[in-house]
């Protein structure tokens, strides 16, 4: 597979990837996890933790303790660490420092940066699903996440180990777990998935991937991707994951972006203090009424009203900058419409006439 120009969309230095490099970290820093039951025998380094739970008479009772001790959790999370028990993956402890980044963001919000109520959570009970990684294709030692950031930067923030399930991935199959993970666990808003979907686009993945990545058709992708690139990047990054928000306002902010040229109106709406200081979903409210308003306005500024000889309103005019609109009032006079729209081609000949004879 060719070489992909990450560096470009992500900001960082470029990174040759070598999908065959396999994992050479020190015994001491990757330790199997070991069920707490006082009925487990000594496990040999590198029994998955479902084997491990499986031994004895106790095993389903063991089980039924790990999914116990889920008490509060999403259903998600409890569906995730029983297909992985289920599966018989070797889940291992790695040092934090050991675990670095996917090469594609799919968050707006800083992951180095966890939710306090997520440290809480991992601190009182332990980090109960593990995270997805591969050893990593440039640093030795070191392994690379495809998905769970913020458990590790929450792990980071404690000085504890990280439990993972460590897989030799191809980029594309990171990139599919990684959609798949948020998807599933509903993480990611409307706009963080598709700006993910245009940002592996231009890593140059093709959009079956892509498509197997958030799970979702190719009507739909091709909808994610329109909105992500009519919508000039730097506004929906000023809006923020808006996690409120759907597909349809989405679109119809797209809209708006396709048929007047806002970009520097909504520049300076976004620039404003008072906008930053709103939720995203606020934002992103704020800027739909804004831009929405914009020609209304115009129209209510610019209405001209004609009446007849009589005193009677007969016409309404609109003057706006894309068109010059007259509506005959139809209960004032029914026939002066028709009259006036047979005229039509005679006071066209009149215009031409007026303008060469300046």
């Amino acid at each position: 597979m060719a070489k992909r120009n990450y560096a470009a969309i992500l900001g960082e230095d470029d990174v040759g990837v070598n999908p065959q490099v396999e994992q050479q970290a020190a015994q001491s820093d990757v330790v199997p996890i070991r069920a707490e039951s006082a009925e487990t025998a000594p496990v040999k380094p590198g029994a998955s933790w479902s084997s491990v739970l499986a031994r004895g008479s106790n095993a389903v009772g063991a089980v039924g303790s790990a999914l116990e001790n889920m008490r509060g959790q999403s259903s998600a999370e409890i569906a995730a660490l029983k297909s992985q028990l289920e599966a018989g993956e070797t889940i291992v402890e790695i040092e934090a420092d050991k675990i670095l980044a996917s090469f594609v963001s799919d968050r707006f919000e800083d992951s180095s940066q966890p939710p306090t109520e997520l440290i809480e959570q991992i601190k009182d009970r332990g980090q109960l699903v593990p995270i997805l990684v591969r050893p990593h294709p440039e640093r030795e030692g070191h392994y690379q996440i495809a998905y769970g950031h913020r458990r590790v930067a929450a792990a980071r923030k404690l000085g504890i180990k990280v439990r993972a399930i460590v897989r030799n991935l191809s980029n594309e199959e990171l990139v599919i777990a990684q959609g798949q993970e948020n998807n599933a666990r509903l993480d990611l808003s409307y706009i963080e998935k598709a700006l993910f979907a245009v940002k592996l686009e231009e890593a140059g993945f093709n959009r079956q991937v892509i498509g197997s990545s958030l799970a979702v058709s190719k009507t739909e992708l091709s909808g994610m991707i329109s909105v992500a690139t009519k919508i000039p990047r730097e506004i929906i990054l000023a809006v923020g994951a808006a996690p409120g928000i759907g597909r349809p306002r989405w679109h119809e902010l797209t809209e708006i972006f396709k048929l007047q040229k806002c970009f520097d109106k909504a520049s300076e709406i976004v620039a404003k203090p008072e906008f930053a200081q709103k939720s995203s979903d606020e934002r992103f409210l704020a800027l739909l009424a804004k831009l929405s308003r914009k020609e209304k306005v115009e129209v209510s500024q610019q209405q001209i009203f004609w009446n007849d000889p009589k005193g009677r309103r007969l016409a309404r005019i609109t003057d706006t900058d894309a068109r010059y609109t007259l509506q005959i009032d139809k209960t004032v006079d029914r026939q002066f419409g028709a009259f006036l729209f047979s005229k039509l081609e005679e006071l066209y000949r009149d215009y031409e006439a007026s303008l060469n004879a300046k």
